[in-house]
């Protein structure tokens, strides 16, 4: 059970940008339904995690903000984690599958905390003043020093190992999740002079209600541009897919040697999209 954090159509089976390069992201879909329409249930991880792990609709449970303490909202709610335990299974999480800061114990019999990810030496990279965890840039370390290649590497011991009963394995991916700081391999793949883009449109908030036009009007997408910081923000974002997309990788490689390979089911899934200035 494979959460990708903030991951939108950009991958080579969806086709969202030309040149990307997810072989990974690319070789699942191929062996399995890829669904090509897919709808979060609100824009933001904590309401459209906690929705899709409880089964209950942000307009029922009243959790639509990241803040939120979803658990106190749905005191009794039962959730898959849960529903697989109470089945026989061995449910084991690591990595970002709740939002950061409620992780819901009752979910786990163990839980790999995903660690503190390496930064670069001088921040902000991208020169906006002020823009806290809204930055990105290349970092001078192997992959395995990533907190993500530490979680995909204690999913690879658990998998590596004969389970006395089945399981439910949950694997939190935190990239492309934001800041995307990635080792430079990864952002050397997508070399400015050939970044393409998005299109977006003047008009592109006139099919939006007010609150949306409110979350455009807080200036990151301002800030980006003013900063001449468009190509470099395509740039990380895709650097972070790339990376995210090779420890994908290493977990299907392990599976498939695994015992495991031919009982198992893989479900890939994001807690939402991003924008890289759709929607200004």
């Amino acid at each position: 059970f494979i959460a990708v954090d903030d991951l939108n159509d950009w991958t080579g089976a969806l086709g969202g940008y030309p040149g990307i390069d997810t072989p990974n992201l690319d070789r699942l879909a191929a062996r399995g339904v890829l669904f090509t329409r897919a709808y979060c249930s609100a824009p933001a991880c904590n309401p459209s995690r906690a929705s899709l792990m409880t089964g209950v609709r942000p307009s029922t449970s009243g959790v639509y903000h990241n803040s939120q303490p979803w658990r106190r909202a749905l005191p009794d709610a039962v959730t898959l984690p849960q529903h697989f335990q109470a089945a026989g299974y061995r449910v084991w999480g690591g990595g970002k599958i709740y939002h950061g800061g409620f992780p819901d114990p009752p979910s786990w019999q163990v839980y790999f905390d995903r660690p503190n990810d390496p930064q670069p030496k001088h921040l902000p990279v991208n020169g906006i003043a002020g823009t806290r965890h809204f930055d990105w840039g290349p970092v001078d370390v192997p992959d395995e020093k990533m907190s993500d290649a530490k979680t995909t590497s204690w999913a690879i011991d658990f998998l590596e190992k004969d389970q006395p009963q089945p399981f439910f394995l949950a694997v939190g991916l935190f990239r492309p999740h934001l800041p995307w700081y990635v080792p430079q391999k990864y952002f050397d793949k997508y070399p400015l002079e050939k970044i393409q883009l998005p299109q977006v449109l003047d008009s592109d908030l006139d099919d939006v209600p007010s609150v949306a036009r409110d979350i455009a009007r807080q200036g990151d997408d301002r800030n980006v541009l003013r900063t001449d910081n468009w190509h470099k923000a395509v740039q990380g974002y895709l650097a972070s897919i790339s990376f995210a997309d090779a420890q994908l990788g290493r977990l299907l490689d392990a599976l498939d040697a695994s015992p495991h390979a031919k009982d198992t089911i893989i479900v890939l899934w994001s807690d939402h999209g991003w924008h890289l200035g759709e929607k200004h």
